[in-house]
């Protein structure tokens, strides 16, 4: 059974950790840093998010290691993996440390703040010899995967037209307020629209180019994104992110895709549902599990068999972050961005 540790105790990191109690038979928790003493205690009732977890607040901790210094995690002998949920900035640094250090690294997506950074982490993995995988859920998410299989596989034709939408409340929830830290986090360019970004490039390949028009009050990004990307076959592809809504707004992710033969929508609701030309809307049914769920799954399955992702290398997500990097730079300057 493989010892994972955790750094960083917010969202993604209480996330992870009930992740991993449903994969009691791969990998176990058995160390956590933060700079939290409350966290560390077992006190979780000042993490929120805008996606729903478990409601404890008191978190029975016996049995796991705790740090106050992230290093000291790293550099234990009794550390098989390393699972970073720190804030983007810290990504690289970690990464970089827990894979001289000879562990496998399991890192929260967006990979980097900037792919030079993403690049020194892909260069640190390929020395290491050890696997590395960003948290990119999407790519795992049911609905989603689902989808993928239906347009590759050809029945309805070629795509036309593609929507990606996610729309969250400004995330105020995060520690010292990191998140809306535009150096930090890369706003919600980075952070959240990445998730279409990257699922568009899994989808259909990197674009050839992008425009993109941004919006938001906060300085060094953007809180709103839309982007058309560019592909020879003259498809339109277009992704919406934003986060800048109410207290209280509702997150949500969809899609709708239209083929020659049939459009595909999923709905605020998660429900995905097929619309042939001809005949009657089918529910898709897929698996209850999340996304979460399946990359972690995923991740130690590799490991087991002593092998890289074939759904999601370093280099892909590296690639993601250079993609959302070109429409920064498209929405900034008002031209088309080629990469």
């Amino acid at each position: 059974m493989l010892r994972v540790g955790i750094i960083g105790l917010g969202f993604m990191g209480k996330m992870h950790y009930e992740t991993y109690q449903a994969l009691a038979k791969s990998a176990r928790v058995a160390a956590i840093a933060d700079v939290d003493p409350k966290k560390l205690a077992g006190d979780w009732s000042s993490i929120g998010g805008n996606i729903a977890t478990s409601e404890a607040v008191k978190v029975d901790l016996a049995g796991v290691k705790t740090y106050a210094d992230a290093d000291d995690l790293v550099g234990s002998p009794d550390i098989d993996v390393v699972d970073i949920t720190l804030p983007t900035h810290l990504h690289c640094e970690f990464a970089v440390k827990a894979l001289k250090a000879g562990k496998h690294v399991f890192c929260e997506k967006p990979m980097a703040v900037n792919s030079a950074d993403a690049g020194r982490m892909v260069d640190a993995a390929r020395e290491s010899g050890k696997l590395l995988l960003i948290g990119q859920c999407i790519r795992f998410w049911p609905s989603y995967v689902k989808t993928r299989e239906i347009v590759l596989g050809g029945e309805y034709g070629a795509v036309k037209t593609a929507v990606f939408r996610r729309f969250s409340t400004t995330p105020t929830w995060s520690w010292d307020n990191w998140i809306l830290d535009a150096g930090k986090s890369g706003l919600a360019a980075l952070d959240l629209h990445i998730h279409d970004a990257d699922f568009v490039s899994f989808l259909f390949g990197l674009p050839a180019a992008v425009t993109s028009v941004g919006g938001g009050t906060r300085p060094g990004g953007f809180e709103h994104i839309v982007t058309s990307y560019a592909y020879p076959d003259g498809k339109l592809v277009v992704a919406e992110g934003a986060w800048e809504y109410a207290p209280g707004y509702p997150f949500s992710m969809a899609f709708s895709i239209h083929m020659e033969k049939a459009s595909l929508d999923l709905a605020a609701d998660g429900k995905l549902t097929l619309y042939p030309m001809s005949g009657a809307p089918e529910e898709i049914k897929v698996d209850a599990e999340s996304g979460y769920w399946h990359e972690m799954v995923h991740y130690f399955e590799c490991i087991a068999r002593g092998a890289g992702s074939d759904i999601l290398t370093p280099e892909s997500a590296r690639d993601s972050v250079r993609l959302v990097e070109a429409e920064v730079e498209s929405a900034r300057s008002g031209k088309r961005v080629a990469l």
